[in-house]
């Protein structure tokens, strides 16, 4: 049975300013360990814009860290980090969505392999800076993205053979990401 809060209560006007922005995510990807993430105090709805005045009503106004947290930056070149949202039905007809980033990494150096090897076995959200808002995007704020692809093709020369990683939403049949990427004004973290 349908929760009656949840029904479609309004239409979605043109945006012209984001007809002609610029596409895309900036180069540089955000990992945070999920253990430091504040997944509670992001979602409180004191913590969503009431107006338009940072261009986000109703996205986050802080992506919440725990205090000592820290934020890994890995450094690509324009379009080397790509989102993905998909969106799934449950069994029950209800949807969730599946999270999913792709990045490169330009590096093959004996230290950002063993970062690479680290990234098997933890779980991380991801934050990206979107080109056409300036915003903050946020990735697994439910779950958590885990390492679903590495790959180092040795031939060819089109990407240097370079490490091409890819952070997805755990392929655990009954979770899922409850919404799709959350804007937000910024990051915070406790001190």
């Amino acid at each position: 049975m349908a929760d009656c809060s949840d029904l479609l209560v309004s239409g979605i006007t043109l945006d012209c300013d984001s007809i002609n922005a610029a596409v895309g995510i900036d180069k540089d990807l955000i990992l945070v360990n999920y253990e430091d993430f504040d997944a509670a105090a992001t979602k409180l709805v004191a913590n969503r814009e009431a107006d338009d005045t940072n261009g986000n009503e109703g996205g986050l106004t802080n992506i919440e860290l725990k205090t000592g947290a820290m934020q890994y930056v890995f450094e690509g070149t324009d379009y080397s980090v790509v989102p993905n949202i998909t969106a799934e039905v449950k069994e029950d007809g209800n949807t969730w969505f599946v999270h999913s980033i792709a990045f490169t990494v330009y590096s093959k150096l004996a230290k950002d392999r063993k970062t690479l090897e680290t990234l098997a076995y933890g779980r991380v959200v991801a934050i990206a800076v979107d080109r056409s808002t300036g915003l903050y995007e946020l990735f697994g704020s439910d779950q958590g993205l885990k390492l679903s692809g590495l790959e180092r093709a040795y031939t060819g020369s089109q990407n240097s053979n370079f490490y091409t990683v890819t952070l997805a939403t755990p392929d655990v049949a009954v979770i899922r990401e409850s919404s799709i990427g959350e804007l937000a004004v910024s990051i915070n973290t406790a001190v």
